[in-house]
């Protein structure tokens, strides 16, 4: 019997939804969550500074703030 690996998700749960407000709290809820998950892991030694630099410049960008936001984390 072969086993099928399926996505169970009811929607994407990594991209905002086209036209949702920047600042809309669900929108800043994950962007501060994804980088509270990426602070651990360079905290932990698994990447130095710079790169972690990189990630907040592609989150701040991937959830539509500006690097001058006051919500962003210095992208």
């Amino acid at each position: 019997m072969a086993m099928q690996a399926a996505n169970t998700a009811a929607g994407n749960a990594t991209v905002h939804p086209v036209g949702q407000d920047k600042y809309a709290p669900g929108n800043l809820i994950l962007y501060r969550t994804s980088l509270a998950l990426y602070r651990k892991l360079k905290n932990q030694g698994v990447f130095n500074e710079d790169e972690y630099c990189h990630i907040r410049t592609i989150l701040t960008k991937k959830y539509g703030l500006s690097s001058d936001s006051i919500f962003a984390e210095c992208a």
